[in-house]
């Protein structure tokens, strides 16, 4: 799924990125090569320092790692005083429906008019977290009148809600 976070993000030009959870970085790396060819930026947040590969884009001002909790965090700010206001939302965090749910429900209004929520893990089975993610999209799009795709088929699938303020 790595190609179609790097074409999300590198389609917005000077594209603001939101990414939720970092992990091994492989996102990370996606959305900052996005981010250096549209001029962008790169927000991400998770309760683990951060593992991106150094490969020159984590050094590159292009990217602020904030770690702690997304939901106990302050929201991240484009300029002092000026709340974030993400083309691109990326969530791959607990992977659990009620921090999920909790995630878009805060998050998903931030989205820039015109930009893209994507929640990785939505065809996510093993252990008790069968689907959750899926099920998580599918509550908040029920409540707010959105909808969602899969637009991976892939080993563990990538959601879309397409357009979600706009």
């Amino acid at each position: 799924e790595m190609p179609l976070l790097y074409e999300a993000a590198a389609a917005y030009p000077g594209a603001k990125v939101l990414e939720l959870g970092v992990r091994t970085g492989n996102s990370t790396v996606a959305f900052l090569a996005a981010a250096e060819e549209a001029g962008g930026h790169v927000w991400s947040v998770d309760l683990e320092p951060a593992h991106a590969p150094d490969d020159g884009w984590v050094h590159s001002g292009r990217w602020t790692f904030t770690l702690g909790d997304d939901l106990k965090i302050l929201l991240p700010e484009e300029t002092p005083g000026v709340p974030l206001s993400p083309d691109v939302l990326f969530i791959d965090t607990a992977h659990t429906f009620d921090h999920t749910l909790a995630e878009l429900r805060r998050f998903v209004p931030m989205v820039a008019e015109g930009g893209v929520v994507l929640l990785h893990d939505t065809l996510l089975t093993w252990a008790e977290r069968e689907y959750r993610g899926a099920k998580a999209l599918d509550a908040f799009c029920a409540e707010t009148g959105r909808s969602w795709s899969e637009i991976s088929e892939g080993r563990y699938g990538l959601g879309q809600i397409l357009k979600p303020n706009g």
